[in-house]
């Protein structure tokens, strides 16, 4: 894709910006415990995706269900480094179902026409989504107290609702200002990230309610403005990323695209250093965790290939912020840059790797076998993810 007129001075000076507010400097894990992390849960992530009914609800070739099972353990393992294992493995595992709703060519809005009155009267949902993330839902939920359970759940619901709307690539009549944040709030998860990073065998939710509520609120700017922003320079010339903030402000407000990423890099800057002021001197566990949770999902965006930061990182000059970036990236990739080999690995099922366990002979889900409640496979019915590719 063309990105060259892409104005990536001033691209690397925002960047530089927000990095110098946050002061980043990830220093969550060792290397060695990062590894062993990584390869925990992507085993488990795996093992469950295994499952007969998995495989028969999935419609994604094996190559995109793993590659959304490394993101997903990734990105789990380098932002939610306070929680033990078993909490990240259920997270990583929630998030390979959102990766999957994440974009669609089909409308669920035939499925989705009794989806409240099923959920009032907790009948089985129709659309193919609800049933697999229902499945796993009460297992992470059981993780947590009922505010941070309910925070999760909410986030859930917004985000197929954002979904939804990205689908009919809709970004608001001129004029509707309250349209871009609306839509960003909706499809940004941070009640999802928010509520997990709480869980009741770490946290008193009770004592703590005042903080943990603080942080939910205050961690969904950021979580959804670091992403528009390190998401910039992929998404320019991308025709199938263009339902974003930049250009939905852009839309409504007829502002430049100048303009409206100006905006995004006040509000990412501002929205960061507020979330790490307004914790200040509470309780250090809290701060700790959005310090690490901060740092983390920085160093996710780095080093995750589709973010393109290696481009970006040939690309700048050697002006001052050019150079202090390189220093960034570099140091970002020091402590998260692991070859997938290390740790990216599964035990046979059978004899079989697990690209074999989870294909047929035509490369699509293959049955494992055994009767399972018959569901619309996921992104025939439902939606599919972009994010493997």
């Amino acid at each position: 894709m063309d990105s060259t007129d892409f104005p990536i001075g001033f691209y690397v000076k925002a960047l530089v910006r927000y990095l110098d507010a946050i002061q980043y400097d990830d220093d969550n894990y060792g290397h060695a415990e990062r590894v062993k992390n990584l390869g925990h849960v992507y085993a488990e992530t795996a093992k469950y995706f295994a499952q007969p009914t998995q495989q028969a609800a999935i419609k994604a070739k094996p190559a995109r269900l793993d590659a959304v099972m490394r993101s997903s353990t990734r990105i789990v393992v380098y932002c939610w480094t306070m929680v033990s294992l078993d909490v990240m493995v259920a997270i990583s595992i929630y998030v390979v179902h959102i990766v999957l709703l994440d974009d669609t060519t089909n409308n669920p809005a035939l499925e989705m026409e009794t989806f409240c009155g099923d959920l009032i009267q907790g009948k089985q949902q129709k659309h193919p989504f609800w049933r697999l993330m229902n499945a796993h839902l009460t297992k992470l939920l059981s993780h947590y107290g009922g505010y941070c359970a309910l925070s999760i759940t909410r986030s859930t619901l917004d985000y197929f609702q954002g979904c939804w709307v990205e689908q009919h690539d809709f970004l608001g009549y001129p004029g509707s200002e309250s349209f871009p944040l609306h839509l960003r709030r909706l499809n940004g998860l941070g009640g999802i990230c928010g509520g997990s990073l709480f869980p009741r065998s770490d946290f008193d939710e009770e004592a703590l309610f005042p903080q943990i509520a603080t942080v939910i609120a205050e961690i969904e700017p950021p979580v959804a403005f670091v992403n528009d922003l390190m998401s910039f320079y992929k998404e320019y010339s991308n025709p199938r990323d263009q339902v974003n903030l930049v250009t939905s402000y852009c839309r409504v407000e007829g502002i430049s695209q100048q303009q409206s990423f100006d905006r995004v890099v006040a509000d990412t800057i501002r929205s960061s250093q507020r979330m790490i002021e307004v914790l200040d001197g509470k309780d250090p566990k809290i701060a700790e965790t959005i310090r690490a949770f901060t740092h983390g999902y920085v160093t996710w965006h780095f080093c995750d290939e589709r973010y393109r930061m290696r481009e970006v990182y040939e690309r700048c000059d050697d002006s001052p912020d050019g150079l202090k970036f390189r220093q960034y990236y570099d140091k970002a990739m020091e402590v998260g840059s692991i070859d997938f080999r290390e740790w990216a690995v599964w035990p046979p099922v059978d004899g079989e790797e697990l690209g074999d366990a989870l294909a047929d002979g035509n490369g699509r889900a293959k049955f494992v076998g055994g009767e399972v409640d018959r569901v619309s496979p996921l992104g025939e019915n439902g939606f599919v993810s972009s994010l493997a590719e």
